[in-house]
């Protein structure tokens, strides 16, 4: 057998494995974004790695807890200009973090933005309609949620 021969045969099995583990790793997951599978499986290496080596400083964190903060740490940290207006600033940052990556948004979910007026005030208001079936709908409850926090990061548009 000549040398190509064998590096086609060794090529051709390496790309049966790796269809493999792609078909494996998205049934796993339920989801073929690619990113969100790229966070969740490194997550994943992360959670085994910080189970056989635990951080003897904080013995009480779980691993699973550690890998999230090994991933944090793992984004670049943003430049901070005190002279900047905060209002660009914070559009700036939600428009660049999605958590669609972490928290993938259902495929039935469906949002819809509508905006109220009152005396020279507006207020963007989103209907949320996630349209389960197995659950009931009751047309005459609703649930409201006033957001709390600084709504720094991300948007209603993340995926």
């Amino acid at each position: 057998m000549s040398f190509l021969n064998i590096l086609f045969g060794f090529l051709k099995k390496l790309a049966i494995i790796f269809l493999i583990v792609s078909i494996a790793i998205s049934l796993r997951y339920g989801s073929i974004d690619y990113k969100y599978l790229t966070v969740r499986v490194l997550h994943s290496l992360l959670s085994l790695k910080h189970s056989f080596i635990p951080d003897h400083t904080r013995p009480t964190l779980s691993a699973d807890y550690e890998a999230f903060e090994s991933l944090l740490k793992m984004a670049p940290a943003e430049k901070y200009d005190p002279l900047a207006d905060p209002l660009i600033v914070t559009k700036k940052q939600r428009a660049g973090f999605n958590l669609g990556h972490l928290v993938p948004k259902p495929s039935q979910c469906q949002i819809n933005k509508e905006v109220f007026q009152y005396n020279g005030h507006s207020v963007d208001t989103y209907w949320v309609d996630n349209h389960r079936k197995k659950f009931q709908r009751n047309p005459d409850k609703i649930l409201l949620y006033f957001h709390g926090g600084g709504y720094y990061l991300g948007d209603i548009n993340s995926k």
